[in-house]
Order: structure tokens, then C-alpha cells, then sequence
């Protein structure tokens, strides 16, 4: 694959994971964890195929006898025209973008996270207050009760 090529194709990929992080971010909104299992799945998909992607970027670079990364890119962008320059302007800012919205989404699931867990320890306070008794046989919800049949 031509390194053209490549970088069309992750920005195809990238734009449809940040469509998946879009749509993650309004289900968790929503609250709908549901519908979070088929799109985590997607996600992963597209994570591993944008890995793949990179990896091809990187040895189409070294193939070119160019440095990798952004400063591989430049030098091959300096002789290949004003259309690849924006492909991989494109994709630094999907690539900020998707940045962006996984930082919010991993927020939106601390914040479920901190819901759920305050929601349990609510529970489980009041499970341990709804069997006991006081020394006159009343259920009690104060300290110092007794747990049915407990001496």
C-alpha cells in the first residue's frame, strides 16, 4: 500500500471512531450502559485496526529511508503536494479530536462509577440497619441494637 494510501485510510478509520466515541458519549449522557457492550467491542476493532494502520505508516516511512513519526511525515509531505498535507492535517485533528472525547468519556464513566458505588454503600448501610432490634424487641435503626436472636 502506498503511504498516500495509508493515510486515506486512517483517516476513514479515525473518523468513524470518533463517530463510535460520539456515540458512546450519549449513551453514557443517557445513562443507557446497555447499549455501551456492542460499541466497546467496535471500538476495540477499530482501535487495533488504527494501530495496524500507524505500523504501515511507520514502514512505509523507513522503507523511504525517512525518520518516523511526525517529522517522517513532513519530509515525505514536502514532495508530494498540497492534498496530502491536508490528508494529514485531517488526520492530527481527528486524532486531537478523538483525544478530546475519550478524556470527556472516561470522565462520564467516573462519574457513573462514583454514582454506582455511593448507590452501594447506601444499600449496604441500610441491609445492616433492617435486621436489628433493641432490648425491648422493636426494630431499631440506632447503634447499640441487637441482631435478632443474638445474646
Amino acid at each position: 500500500m502506498l503511504l498516500g494510501n495509508t493515510l486515506n485510510e486512517e483517516i476513514r478509520r479515525l473518523g468513524e471512531f470518533v463517530g463510535v466515541l460520539q456515540r458512546e458519549q450519549e449513551l453514557l449522557t443517557r445513562g443507557d450502559i446497555e447499549a455501551l457492550l456492542p460499541l466497546t467491542e467496535n471500538k476495540t476493532s477499530l482501535t487495533n485496526q488504527l494501530a495496524d494502520l500507524a505500523q504501515a505508516r511507520e514502514r512505509q516511512l523507513a522503507q523511504l529511508g525517512l525518520a518516523g513519526g511526525r517529522a517522517g511525515m513532513e519530509a515525505w509531505l514536502a514532495g508530494h503536494g498540497e492534498d496530502h498535507a491536508k490528508a494529514w492535517q485531517k488526520l492530527l485533528d481527528l486524532a486531537a479530536l478523538a483525544r478530546e472525547q475519550n478524556a470527556t468519556n472516561g470522565k462520564l464513566i467516573g462519574l457513573h462509577m462514583q454514582h454506582n458505588q455511593q448507590a452501594f454503600a447506601i444499600l449496604m448501610n441500610a441491609s445492616n440497619r433492617a435486621m436489628t432490634y433493641g432490648p425491648d424487641g422493636q426494630q431499631s435503626a440506632g447503634l447499640g441494637s441487637r441482631i435478632l436472636g443474638s445474646a
